[in-house]
């Protein structure tokens, strides 16, 4: 019974790995076949009128922000930002500016400061303070700035 158990083993083991590796190759070249059958055709989207307005797009510009009033203030005098910024788009045209945040020297936020409605601000306290301007023109292009003026009592 030994005898013969050790003998069937014998050829079962090598059986059994024989069928494995012959398994792993089979399906290997088989999974290859099948990729190579998944792959799609590609397509050139470069000639679309879309891709082309869209290229157009990115190239623009983004606006400009610039200040045009002067970078120092006294306490409690009032800060209208249109008079005081300015954007321009990329075809010369004017933009209105909107404030996204003002800190002051400490890095803290001074929106209280800001009314929103009428675009001022009023600051009750000498130091530097810091704008973050957005303008944004008619394609949805947007430009940042970041400008900062002096607010002093003398």
């Amino acid at each position: 019974m030994k005898r013969i158990f050790g003998t069937i083993s014998d050829l079962i083991l090598p059986a059994i790995i024989f069928a494995a590796v012959m398994a792993f190759l089979v399906s290997a070249s088989f999974l290859g076949r099948i990729g190579k059958r998944m792959e799609g055709k590609t397509e050139d989207f470069s000639d679309m009128a879309d891709t082309a307005a869209i290229g157009v797009l990115c190239e623009r510009e983004e606006p400009r922000i610039r200040c045009v009033g002067k970078r120092v203030w006294n306490v409690g005098e009032i800060l209208s930002i249109p008079e005081i910024f300015h954007a321009v788009d990329t075809d010369g045209g004017n933009l209105s500016v909107t404030v996204a945040n003002i800190i002051d020297q400490n890095g803290d936020s001074v929106m209280d400061c800001y009314h929103k409605q009428k675009q001022e601000a009023v600051f009750s306290k000498k130091g530097a303070y810091t704008f973050f301007l957005m303008a944004m023109d008619k394609e949805r292009k947007s430009g940042t700035e970041i400008v900062s003026v002096l607010v002093d009592g003398r």
